[in-house]
């Protein structure tokens, strides 16, 4: 994932049908209000940390099935309605510091402008040497690791 994170590499994960696996995660939305939300985003943080490494894509629609069952494929680079970029961004890397020990160095934390809702907010996690990685959040500590999607 040495990929330059922009709106050219956004719009090719969509182009290319590139589905969801050990490197990659889209979510429609970013949620990070209530407890459950937090503990899921660290959760996949830590999982591509102790894994291979890998980008957790928020403001992409996932296809859906005859059943409504998400794909794991993308739809459609949407963005984010309402982000708050400063704000967000600095909650999140704080949180992310704070909540997974030992802390993970050199993830990223990108939004990506140019999409019809807002921007589209990429967060690039390395593959850690300094693993295992654990979530220590609400009460709860667990170790998380990425094997398929």
């Amino acid at each position: 994932m040495a990929d330059k994170i922009d709106k050219t590499y956004i719009e090719s994960l969509i182009a290319n049908q590139v589905p969801e696996g050990r490197q990659i995660d889209y979510k429609e939305k970013y949620a990070f209000l209530s407890n459950g939300e937090k503990k899921e985003l660290f959760e996949d943080v830590s999982s591509f940390a102790n894994a291979i490494g890998g980008d957790l894509v928020y403001g992409v629609k996932e296809k859906r099935g005859p059943e409504n069952e998400k794909t794991g494929l993308p739809e459609a680079a949407l963005g984010l309605a309402g982000f708050d970029v400063h704000e967000e961004t600095a909650k999140l890397e704080n949180a992310l510091r704070s909540s997974i020990t030992p802390r993970i160095a050199g993830f990223q934390i990108v939004p990506v402008d140019g999409f019809p809702q807002g921007p589209v907010l990429v967060i690039r996690v390395p593959q850690s040497w300094a693993r295992p990685h654990m979530v220590s959040f609400d009460k709860s500590l667990r170790f998380c690791s990425r094997n398929a999607t």
